[in-house]
């Protein structure tokens, strides 16, 4: 049994509370209505041991950060002594005269010229060479001209028919005058096609006696 002094004080027990209270208690009730049910539903995607995600990234031909005080670019140098998986090394990387002379002399095609590999040498060709070289290697291609890229000597000059196919293939593995490599385009298999290709341009140019004879 309640006492009666005790009932009479909760009838007349008025408690005070400020405006400024009630609405602060109010946002945190909203609040929390929104934020634990989201955090719940959060909590499975959340990594906490995301060191290898959390690492500088940055953009090609930029820099990131700096690196023992010196600036870190994105494309470093591989490390000393290592090379990357399938890859070739190429035996003559100069350009002096002597070098480009020994590709010629050591250099051989090593793939035998029939009509599909034609064919593939073809679409290289046309993939990236015609634009400077031209379509039938005339150096006509629609990017060279006046106040454009300078025209590349034509494929059918007697100079370039005597050039061996290792020269041709130093030429298009390293570059030559305005020229640049085109390694990165071409696997070496890639390159002696297109050679052969070159080749058929100036057999078709420059027939021999044999080739009338057909």
């Amino acid at each position: 049994m309640i006492s009666a002094r005790f009932e009479s004080r909760l009838r007349n027990l008025n408690p005070s509370f400020p405006p400024r209270l009630f609405k602060a208690v109010l946002i945190a009730f909203v609040a929390a209505a929104f934020v634990i049910p989201l955090g719940l539903l959060a909590l499975p995607f959340l990594s906490f041991l995301n060191d290898m995600a959390v690492q500088p990234k940055g953009k090609a031909q930029s820099l990131y950060g700096a690196l023992l005080g010196q600036p870190a670019v994105v494309e470093r140098p591989p490390v000393a002594g290592t090379m990357p998986m399938d890859f070739r090394p190429y035996r003559f990387e100069a350009d002096d005269e002597g070098t480009v002379a020994r590709a010629g002399q050591e250099l051989a095609n090593p793939l035998v010229p029939t009509m599909e590999l034609l064919e593939r040498g073809r679409k290289l060709f046309g993939y990236y060479c015609w634009t400077c070289h031209g379509l039938e290697g005339d150096g006509d291609g629609p990017i060279v001209g006046p106040d454009r890229f300078p025209a590349p000597p034509s494929l059918h000059t007697e100079t370039a028919r005597g050039f061996p196919d290792g020269r041709l293939y130093h030429v298009i593995t390293r570059g030559q005058n305005k020229m640049p490599s085109y390694r990165d385009k071409f696997a070496p298999d890639e390159r002696w096609a297109i050679i052969h290709y070159v080749r058929a341009l100036q057999r078709a140019r420059n027939p021999k006696p044999e080739d009338l004879d057909r």
